[in-house]
């Protein structure tokens, strides 16, 4: 058996376990860390000597191993897992990716036959993350459910909530498990509570009266920091930049994050060409109208105007891939007087503060960090803050003055070790 799970108190003996050939749902709104707490669960199970099959919908095997690497950094730097733990990633986990249009309950047990003729692999434990079943869900739930069934397995899959049943009180049942609730043992729902998300338990009909607070970056109980280490150490290697890649702020990010050893992700759109190269990821026509958004409902957001045009499109649906991969926001302009941020990437904070995650804004005028008070509904300056989560979105203004230069140099240099060669 593995060490004291992180999770323990969610998913332990007394927690919402699932046994073999059942069916467990998680949902909630976009980039709360349904993916997180799904390789949470993954990473139990193979500590645990569990095989695991990992099911990615629109996302990269690479990207979802990467994933389980820092999960698995995270406990050893706490000291929870001995240094060869990343053996039991390399034997007993396969990842499965499969476009949007092309992941079914079929395609996966024929996958499931190869694997277990070739390479005499049977999974214990089903992940499905990113699947749109709710466009027929008792259908496509009953065929997931029949599979775990067939295998002895357990089976989570992953569900995005987009609608007002994330605002549902803790006597309502959100109208996304209605009529389905018989095909589904166990349903949680995950949701903004500050820098911080709640998980509460559907299971049986009814929210559980008392959520369960967790870290947005390691999906674990806030303050289990183990031996030794500070609640805001972070690993650079284990850390993750996402941004676009473009002249001034987000160039400045990107220079930073390569100089301190971090990773980064910037996303673009084809027929595009960034400022900044490394670790591009031009999306796909699928993958960029995820972002979709009206330019005439981000002006009502924004108090302005935007321009109609297929690149403002682009910009703003690569934006939301931005924010939905971090945990934390940090943003380079100018604070207006309404509260939004100006200019273009002043929709990424829009994004933040619409999902609840931790927006911080460097105000270039007035040379000072603010961060968005969610309780509030309001800015308040603070001191120079730090990156403490893992994945991060960085990005801003074009128009980088000296100030807004030091304010990204000092956020790195305060975060993290002196780099070893400074640029």
């Amino acid at each position: 058996m593995s060490p004291a799970s992180p999770l323990s108190s969610l998913f332990g003996p007394k927690g919402f376990v699932l046994d073999g050939g059942q069916l467990g749902l998680i949902f909630s709104p976009p980039g709360l860390g349904k993916s997180a707490l799904l390789a949470q669960l993954g990473l139990d199970a193979l500590l645990s000597e569990v095989a695991v099959l990992h099911v990615a919908v629109g996302e990269r095997g690479s990207e979802v191993r990467a994933r389980y690497a820092a999960l698995l950094a995270d406990r050893q730097r706490r000291g929870l897992v001995s240094d060869t733990a990343r053996q039991a990633l390399d034997r007993r986990l396969f990842v499965q990716s499969y476009g949007r249009s092309d992941c079914s309950s079929a395609r996966v047990t024929s996958a499931l036959g190869v694997l277990a003729e070739h390479a005499q692999f049977r999974p214990g434990l089903m992940l499905v993350d990113g699947l749109d079943w709710q466009r027929s869900p008792r259908a496509q739930l009953a065929s997931w459910r029949a599979l775990a069934w067939a295998h002895g397995a357990r089976m989570w899959l992953s569900a995005t909530s987009r609608r007002a049943a994330d605002q549902l009180g803790p006597e309502q049942l959100p109208g996304l498990l209605s009529g389905i609730s018989s095909l589904a043992d166990r349903a949680l729902q995950i949701r903004a509570q500050g820098a911080q998300v709640e998980v509460r338990d559907l299971s049986g009909g009814q929210l559980s009266p008392e959520p369960i607070l967790l870290d947005s970056t390691f999906m674990r109980a806030p303050g289990d920091e183990g031996a030794g280490m500070s609640p805001e150490s972070l690993e650079p290697t284990a850390c993750t930049l996402f941004s676009g890649g473009a002249v001034g702020s987000e160039a400045r990010f990107g220079e930073c994050a390569e100089r301190f050893g971090l990773n980064e992700v910037h996303f673009s759109y084809p027929g595009h060409e960034p400022f900044r190269t490394r670790g591009l990821r031009v999306l796909s026509e699928l993958e960029l109208r995820k972002g979709d958004v009206s330019i005439a409902y981000a002006n009502r957001r924004l108090s302005r105007v935007l321009q109609r045009s297929h690149s403002m499109r682009r910009v703003l649906q690569t934006q939301w891939h931005q924010v939905h991969k971090a945990e934390q926001v940090f943003v380079v302009g100018e604070l207006r007087d309404d509260g939004t941020l100006r200019g273009g990437t002043g929709w990424a904070g829009e994004l933040a503060r619409m999902w609840g995650k931790e927006l911080l804004a460097f105000d270039q005028l007035r040379e000072h960090w603010y961060r968005w008070e969610q309780s509030s509904s309001q800015w308040q300056q603070r001191d120079p803050p730090r990156i403490v989560r893992a994945r991060f979105c960085g990005t801003g203004t074009r128009h980088l003055n000296a100030a807004g230069k030091a304010a990204i140099e000092a956020l790195f240099a305060a975060s993290f070790s002196a780099p070893a060669v400074v640029a």
